[in-house]
């Protein structure tokens, strides 16, 4: 089965770089950071796909890189090597690796076929502008122009995330965080995505909101058959959602496979530790 994203070689470094940085930083090195210039090694040959309606979740500590993959594949921080390609047959741009798109054409792409719910809504959302006003603004980007189906279909989005729709005209500051984050949903499903990324999106809510969170995105998924990354450090998000998982650490993958297979006999040292740490 050909995937519908393919990602190979994911390379992000801040700093100036050398020749040296990626074969100094890594898990055997225990750190991201290259000794030899100071650069940071966020992600180094980062290499996977995923395939039409399944949920993938990349799982590691903090700093290991799993967010810096989800912001280079929406294109919010600059690659700085690596090949990626987006296959479907609605898609209108054809290129052997999207990377080298112009801005505009990453934008266009953005907007018309990915999703993104970040950790911290206020990344996601603006606070001030109401919640229907938010998916109103990425309906707009996705070039809807009626504003009688734009508010039609804020409105029926709201009600699949169990915003009440007499909320519709408030901004989400004055909602709860578990609200927030269901408004991010609503706003990152309006333009009807091929990809859906989901960055840490339980991360900070109490664990009766987190629940209702995952119940959501799982029903979601099965009613649109979204393909989706899910990226936690809770191993608990990872078995609840996703089919197969990467493991990453410093950068790097260091295991890949079967969530069930991972998490029950997990092969990795660094795997190891994690799982057991969780248990």
């Amino acid at each position: 089965m050909r995937p519908i994203l393919s990602a190979a070689g994911l390379t992000k470094i801040f700093g100036k770089g050398c020749a040296r940085c990626e074969s100094s930083t890594g898990p055997q090195f225990e750190t991201n950071v290259c000794r030899h210039c100071g650069s940071v090694v966020a992600c180094s040959q980062v290499t996977f796909n995923l395939y039409a309606g399944e949920i993938l979740g990349i799982v590691g500590e903090s700093g290991s890189g799993k967010s810096t993959v989800v912001k280079l594949l929406h294109f919010d921080w600059e690659c700085t090597t690596g090949v990626l390609e987006i296959h479907d047959p609605t898609l209108a741009l054809n290129r052997a690796n999207f990377f080298n798109l112009s801005p505009f054409q990453k934008r266009q792409l953005r907007n018309a076929y990915m999703g993104i719910v970040y950790q911290n809504p206020h990344l996601g959302l603006r606070m001030e502008v109401s919640s229907g006003g938010n998916i109103a603004e990425r309906l707009i980007m996705a070039d809807w122009r009626n504003l009688v189906q734009m508010r039609k279909r804020a409105s029926e989005l709201l009600v699949k995330t169990e915003i009440p729709l007499e909320r519709m005209n408030e901004p989400p500051r004055y909602f709860s965080s578990g609200m927030q984050q269901r408004v991010q949903i609503a706003k990152a499903l309006s333009n009807n995505p091929l990809i859906l990324y989901l960055d840490e999106v339980t991360t900070g809510l109490d664990v009766s909101i987190q629940a209702r969170v995952l119940d959501l995105i799982r029903n979601l998924h099965q009613e649109y058959r979204l393909s989706i990354m899910v990226v936690s450090h809770d191993l608990g998000v990872i078995r609840l959602l996703t089919k197969r998982t990467l493991v990453m650490k410093y950068g790097r993958i260091v295991e890949m496979g079967l969530t069930d297979q991972i998490l029950e006999d997990p092969q990795h040292p660094y795997t190891q530790v994690l799982v057991s740490s969780q248990l």
